[in-house]
């Protein structure tokens, strides 16, 4: 049924939310788990040790992800692996599953910002409009965890 699961996650609470059912569903059918953190990257003249600030970012990204990878291997995921990427999230996202052929995006409907009892994150709705394959949303409410 699925071979490939991509879980965006972007540092927060609200994001890791999706991340017990990711496992149960790799667990169940064997799927492959990606973790992606999608990092923004600032123009060099804006900032002139950009480059310097984006790899610390992404180490920083890293040592997150592996955390995340370590404690869902110990749950009982085979195969999980992070990504670290630079751009838009919502692009960055629909990209990576189009290139690695993802099955399932799974994610909750808000990440960072979230707020508002009814709403979808942007971030969730543009991948809800543009992802290359089914999107699971994991709902967010306040103080529900």
């Amino acid at each position: 049924m699925f071979n490939h699961l991509l879980v965006p996650l972007d540092g927060s609470e609200y994001s890791e939310r999706a991340l017990p059912y990711a496992r149960d569903l790799a667990k169940t059918t064997g799927a492959k788990v990606s973790l992606l953190t999608d990092l923004l990257r600032y123009p060099p003249p804006h900032l002139p040790r950009a480059a310097e600030l984006d790899e610390h970012s992404r180490r920083l990204a890293e040592e997150y992800l592996q955390d995340k990878v370590k404690s869902l291997q110990e749950e009982g995921v085979p195969s999980v692996e992070k990504i670290v990427t630079f751009g838009q999230p919502a692009e960055s996202i629909t990209d990576y599953a189009r290139l690695h052929d993802v099955d399932l995006i799974v994610m909750s409907t808000h990440g960072v910002g979230a707020t508002g009892k009814y709403a979808v994150g942007s971030i969730a709705m543009k991948i809800l409009m543009t992802a290359p394959c089914q999107v699971f949303l994991v709902r967010v409410e306040e103080g529900h965890g």
